[in-house]
């Protein structure tokens, strides 16, 4: 008797499709809520405190490993997804309530963030421990523009909605509750794709240890990687690889929004029909850049150039701040070029990551990296706003800027060790 064929493995669907999906919660709370709260008037620096204390709410995602670790990981990432489609769902109810709660929108925003970071940690070390290194470095460019994409979509484009709707007359309340309604419709649709793709997956079980065991294992495996050699040098790329980056994406869409002087006062549906349009090109050139880069000079030889490319469009963005003077398509030409150089840094980096986590405990240590990751991008949202309010938005990215000097030192120091990746 012939044994049964083993379904063919669709890696890039379920790469693409959670990837994607991974993004979406992370683009609602990133871009959309803070154009949302720009709408309603609130101020940049509370604005970004807001989104920072939203975001660091991922940093506890470490502490859910062991929990998380108790399910079968492609169950527990189908399943998660379904709750924060729901979660998506519910916000847009709330916020267009008659009498809108203020402590639930923010209970479903708060809860949010907590399963998406229980997904994160799933998807994450699912992604790390199945596949080796050559299908890692293979599907890096796949995951990078999937993650991008979404972005995109459940960022801009619920900005490009909202703005859309608002056309036609409703508040700002209602346009924004539509454009969550969308956003819970495609994240659903990611998950139905994903569950596709991981119908193919080798099948995985649970370990069967207690938490306590769990626990031990987390605690060593962190211990591993504090003993790691390498720490310090991706430690180092973590907080400064892309800080110049990090701390333009915090003000980005206020400054584009922005009628005040040194904002180019574009509105909802401009900013976000270009940033569609330049981000969907310019992040699969720099996905592509990125790994083919990687794969010609190795990781190791590739951190320097790609960090120094990276860095750069911020000087076309404070030239856009403080000439005040710039057509929409010089506008969307330098949006571009920040999408394709962001895309293929990041490509790098993430793979160095991963490269340090790789082996035993892999997701407990890329879970810990990917902590430190969302410190770096989120605690800058604690004193940006405020920042750009004091110095005016073209001297604050001069100011982001001036920190691709730390980044560069810390790609420089970095190659060495990884010679041969």
């Amino acid at each position: 008797m012939t044994e049964p064929a083993t379904p063919l493995r669709r890696a890039w669907l379920w790469v693409t499709a959670a990837y994607l999906f991974q993004s979406i919660p992370a683009a609602v709370r990133d871009e959309a809520l803070p154009v949302a709260l720009k709408n309603s008037g609130y101020a940049d620096k509370d604005i970004t405190q807001a989104v920072a204390y939203l975001g660091l709410i991922f940093g506890f995602k470490i502490l859910l490993a062991p929990l998380v670790a108790a399910f079968r990981p492609r169950g527990f990432i189908l399943f998660s997804e379904l709750a924060i489609s729901l979660l998506l769902g519910g916000l847009a109810l709330q916020v267009a309530a008659e009498h809108p709660s203020s402590p639930a929108i923010i209970a479903c925003l708060v809860l949010l963030s907590f399963v998406a970071a229980a997904h994160d940690f799933a998807l994450d070390g699912y992604f790390v421990s199945a596949l080796d290194d050559r299908s890692r470095a293979i599907h890096s460019a796949v995951l990078n523009f999937a993650s991008k994409l979404g972005m995109v979509l459940a960022g801009p484009g619920l900005i490009w909605l909202a703005g859309r709707i608002m056309e036609y007359g409703p508040q700002s309340a209602d346009a924004w509750s539509w454009a969550l309604i969308a956003a819970a419709t495609l994240a659903l649709f990611a998950a139905l794709a994903n569950a596709l793709g991981l119908r193919a997956e080798p099948a995985q079980v649970t370990d069967g240890r207690t938490v306590s065991e769990r626990f031990q294992d987390m605690w060593s495996g962190l211990g591993a990687l504090f003993r790691d050699p390498r720490l310090v040098a991706v430690l180092g790329l973590i907080l400064f690889y892309r800080a110049s980056e990090i701390h333009m994406a915090r003000i980005l869409p206020l400054f584009a929004t922005s009628s005040t002087p040194g904002g180019l006062a574009l509105g909802n549906e401009t900013y976000a029909i270009m940033r569609i349009a330049t981000a969907v090109l310019g992040l699969a050139l720099g996905g592509i850049v990125g790994s083919q880069v990687v794969a010609r000079l190795g990781l190791g030889r590739s951190l320097l150039p790609l960090g120094i490319a990276m860095h750069l469009p911020l000087a076309a963005i404070a030239w856009l701040a403080a000439d005040g003077s710039h057509n929409l398509w010089l506008i969307g030409t330098v949006f571009f070029v920040e999408y394709l150089a962001y895309g293929a840094g990041l490509c790098a980096l993430i793979l160095a990551m991963m490269k340090l986590a790789s082996g035993p405990g892999a997701a407990v240590r890329y879970a810990a990296l990917s902590t430190f990751a969302l410190l770096a991008n989120y605690l800058p949202g604690l004193w940006a706003g405020h920042l750009s309010d004091r110095l005016g938005y073209a001297h604050y990215f001069l100011f982001a800027l001036s920190l691709s000097i730390p980044g560069v030192l810390s790609a420089w120091f970095a190659k060495r060790h990884f010679p041969d990746a």
